[in-house]
């Protein structure tokens, strides 16, 4: 498999400051016995697409998963977003578990996915970055990397 396809959970992929507020959301969790941790931290554009397939392409499930058809367009893309889930349910949380784990999380300096017109509760972001990557974040990441959108956001 290649090793775009692999889910990254490697904090050194995330920007400095950020990495350290999910260090201490995850803290709080865990002494709270919510048993959290990152599932996925940077994504890759390979697994981005894939992703993007879900539900249009490739079935099941029945309705896509993302709207982002590129690792740009996901916060994801730039080490500025993770997917937290319970580490013993994994995926099988009720909602509640997720705004508990929302609210340590925001305390933190994170924004939260699970107040979207979509939803997606897993999902955090650094709490500086618009819910999805603009344009100039992009231009950015092309020009300087993502170092220069890290110090744009103030994730450096």
């Amino acid at each position: 498999m290649s090793s775009g396809l692999v889910v990254n959970r490697d904090f050194q992929a995330l920007a400095p400051n950020f990495a350290n507020a999910v260090r201490a959301a995850l803290d709080e969790c865990n002494r709270n016995g919510l048993d959290a941790f990152v599932y996925e931290a940077y994504r890759s554009q390979e697994l981005q697409a894939l992703y993007y397939a879900r539900g249009r392409t490739v079935k099941p499930p029945a309705t896509p998963v993302t709207n982002a058809s590129s690792n740009l367009y996901s916060w994801h893309g730039y080490g500025l977003a993770v997917d937290v889930i319970s580490r013993s349910r994994e995926w099988s949380v009720p909602d509640a578990w997720y705004r508990s784990v929302s609210e340590i999380f925001i305390r933190s300096g994170c924004k939260w996915g699970g107040g979207w017109t979509r939803p997606d509760l897993p999902h955090f972001q650094w709490g500086h970055c618009r819910p999805s990557p603009s344009d100039l974040a992009r231009e950015i990441m092309g020009t300087e990397g993502k170092e220069g959108v890290w110090r744009e956001v103030g994730a450096l």
